[in-house]
């Protein structure tokens, strides 16, 4: 039996960077599902809190968290869901049991994309030169959610409560992704974890 290997398992290290002031983390713990549906039919709604032990964040480019799970607000009929690692198959099977008689979509895409997560004290700076939309703390408070592009590969982008991003990144993009963020970091010096 071969072991799941994340998308940056073969990433070469920089040389250890004891005072980073970029930090790189990629989250090796979370099955992605995308969730479509009517936000305004309230057995939607209210079947997939039911699951989730969370509402849907209905407003644009917000998002919802209880415990392990965390919902992305990606347009007005469709959500990304960060769930426990192991857990995305048995809680798809539960959306579409709980939504069985609603014209509705559950796919998991948790082989096709990661998470990773941004920190450090250089981090404004990495953020204004690679992403295209404004990541500045006044325009982007913690919780809020986009679809933008960072260094032209397209990403959905969270801040998180502790100043730090999470990007949701394709499977695909994954190398060009961290030769990005190597280069562009060079001169704050990057740590990965």
């Amino acid at each position: 039996m071969t072991s799941m290997q994340t998308p940056l398992h073969n990433i070469t290290l920089p040389a250890s960077v004891s005072d980073a002031g970029v930090v790189m983390r990629e989250d090796k713990f979370r099955g992605h599902l995308n969730l479509r549906g009517n936000p305004q039919d309230a057995a939607f709604t209210d079947a997939v809190a039911q699951v989730l032990g969370v509402a849907l964040p209905l407003a644009p480019n917000t998002s919802a968290e209880q415990g392990s799970t965390r919902i992305y607000w990606l347009c007005p009929n469709e959500w990304l869901l960060l769930v426990a690692e192991g857990t995305q198959g048995q809680v798809e099977a539960d959306l579409r049991a709980a939504l069985a008689h609603q014209h509705i979509a559950v796919t998991d895409l948790s082989s096709g994309q990661t998470l990773v997560n941004l920190s450090g004290a250089k981090l404004d700076e990495l953020m204004m030169k690679s992403a295209v939309y404004d990541c500045h703390a006044s325009n982007f408070p913690v919780g809020k959610v986009v679809q933008t592009t960072f260094a032209k590969a397209g990403a959905t982008i969270y801040k998180c409560e502790d100043g730090s991003f999470d990007l949701v990144i394709r499977r695909s993009f994954s190398d060009y992704f961290f030769l990005w963020l190597k280069d562009a970091s060079k001169e704050y010096g990057l740590s990965v974890i």
